[in-house]
């Protein structure tokens, strides 16, 4: 039976982001196992997307079946005032769905700033938005902090992960139509 990751604060595209941050923190070594497929990933990550996600979940989306999506580069129409890219991070992934309510985006980024710098840099840009932030959290090694506004209604998810030192990170927003111009 397949996850249903839409129930999730913050919808589908944080437990996407969060099984490719797990795929790309992955290195090949002989006589390693199989790597897990991303639904694998995303049903055993998806706990750690939002450690004080609400079990009712108040944000919810139904896949529009129009996002795009593209790998080391910015995917045509990404609402980077929404969702920055962190000055030195190099862009891995980004998606981005303008026909879905709400609208969804992400980005997966790597850089060689900490985990805290990660945070901090997108707390202020998200606070700026208007957006209230939630305590950092640490589930295993990924570090996460969410931001909500609009009544939970619009929330985002920033979550950090550093493997054999190289730093990777998830932004995945999920926002109301009118705040993406």
């Amino acid at each position: 039976m397949p996850v249903n990751l839409m129930n999730r604060r913050g919808g589908l595209i944080p437990g996407v982001a969060l099984a490719v941050l797990a795929l790309v923190g992955c290195s090949s070594t002989a006589g390693a196992s199989p790597s897990p497929s991303p639904t694998q990933t995303a049903a055993a990550s998806s706990p750690s997307s939002s450690a004080s996600a609400s079990a009712s979940g108040s944000a919810r989306s139904t896949p529009s079946g129009s996002a795009s999506a593209t790998v080391n580069a910015l995917v045509p129409g990404f609402p980077q005032q929404v969702v920055p890219i962190m000055p030195g991070a190099t862009t891995l992934q980004t998606s981005y769905d303008a026909t879905a309510n709400p609208q969804t985006a992400s980005l997966v980024a790597s850089t060689s700033a900490t985990a805290d710098q990660i945070l901090d840099y997108y707390a202020g840009q998200f606070t700026g938005q208007g957006f209230t932030a939630a305590a950092k959290t640490k589930v295993g090694t990924t570090d996460s902090q969410d931001f909500v506004r609009s009544g939970g209604k619009e929330t985002v998810n920033v979550a950090v992960v550093v493997v054999n030192g190289r730093t990777t990170f998830t932004v995945g927003a999920s926002v109301a139509p009118g705040t993406i111009k």
